[in-house]
């Protein structure tokens, strides 16, 4: 797995991400290309139209030079890297594919979208794409992006699309509104740099804004055989004061931690990797504490000193292995702070 694609998917349909319109979708619905997994091929499965895919796929095109999609992404933000996956298509995919982004603000209807007036920004020239693959294409943090179009030419399938980035929330709004935030949220940014393990489930389950559908849509370790406890360390969305936790074990039934803690640290400038927080002092938020099966806990945490840096990233400690379905961190957001990136 590159870099880019432990970041989170910006286009995803659980976090809002649509593919809102296409040029062509005969044989198969653009609406796929956004729901989770690389496809299912089903051997002798038809449709009326043809062969049934489970991916984006237009007909064989006659005039013209490609087919588009426009794709609203569920978060906006920068983006780092695609992934236009062909898994299934081997016979049909594009030769080429290419992306373009703009930004928006605000809610735009499909007219407006559609309008030869917008002003779309080359994210990724015409580049090859190999059939049956995941095709990664890494980009330089380019954005922020609310809503793009790929397109593909001359014609073909693509089973998935993953749109890899950091998201960038409307902060002006968000604090005209609220005063206390979930911090953590991947809404509002947050994300999860680094965990001691993940060999169940991944880490980035852990800042989902819905709550969790089964045992799998957690992030959950292996089973601790030697000394010490599993952790994950969060960057904040905004750096803030925090008042209170939820630490969720829906669904850990057998699996749940004994106990957790909570620390966090001030380190603005450390970014998106556990390494750069080597240095970091970490103060404790909430002490070690026992958890239950299958229940959302809420706890109090601990007032920092009046004059203390604002937290910019906490860890999260499980003792001594398990599995967590949510963690949510609600503080202020500090005044005139920026993001933690």
């Amino acid at each position: 797995m590159t870099d880019f694609q432990r970041m989170v998917d910006l286009a995803s349909e659980r976090l809002g991400g649509a593919a809102l319109w296409a040029t062509d979708e005969f044989f198969a619905s653009k609406e796929n290309l956004l729901k989770p997994g690389r496809g299912t091929f089903i051997p002798g499965k038809y449709t009326d139209q043809g062969k049934w895919m489970d991916g984006w796929e237009s007909r064989r095109r006659r005039e013209g030079d490609r087919d588009v999609c426009l794709i609203r992404l569920g978060l906006p933000g920068k983006i780092h890297g695609f992934d236009v996956d062909t898994n299934h298509f081997l016979g049909n995919a594009p030769a080429r594919v290419a992306v373009e982004g703009v930004y928006f603000p605000d809610y735009q209807p499909l007219d407006e979208l559609l309008s030869p007036e917008v002003v779309w920004q080359e994210i990724l020239p015409p580049s090859p794409v190999q059939p049956g693959s995941q095709n990664l294409f890494p980009r330089d943090a380019v954005g922020p992006f609310s809503h793009l179009r790929l397109h593909i030419f001359p014609d073909g399938g693509v089973a998935r699309f993953r749109v890899y980035g950091e998201v960038t929330p409307n902060w002006p709004l968000l604090l005209s509104e609220h005063r206390v935030l979930d911090l953590a949220s991947v809404q509002h940014g947050g994300v999860v740099i680094g965990a001691s393990d993940e060999f169940f489930s991944d880490r980035r389950n852990l800042l989902l804004p819905d709550g969790s559908r089964d045992m799998g849509d957690g992030w959950e370790s292996r089973r601790r055989r030697g000394p010490g406890h599993d952790w994950a360390v969060v960057r904040l969305g905004r750096p803030g004061s925090l008042v209170r936790a939820e630490i969720d074990t829906t669904f850990f039934k057998g699996n749940f931690p004994e106990s957790c803690s909570l620390e966090g640290c001030s380190a603005p400038g450390a970014g998106a990797t556990v390494e750069a927080l080597e240095g970091a002092t970490w103060r404790e938020l909430l002490p070690r504490t026992k958890l239950e099966a299958h229940t959302r806990h809420a706890f109090r945490l601990q007032p920092g000193e009046a004059d203390a840096a604002p937290v910019t990233h906490v860890r999260l400690n499980m003792f001594p292995d398990g599995g967590i379905a949510r963690l949510r961190l609600f503080g202020a957001p500090a005044e005139g702070a920026e993001g933690t990136r």
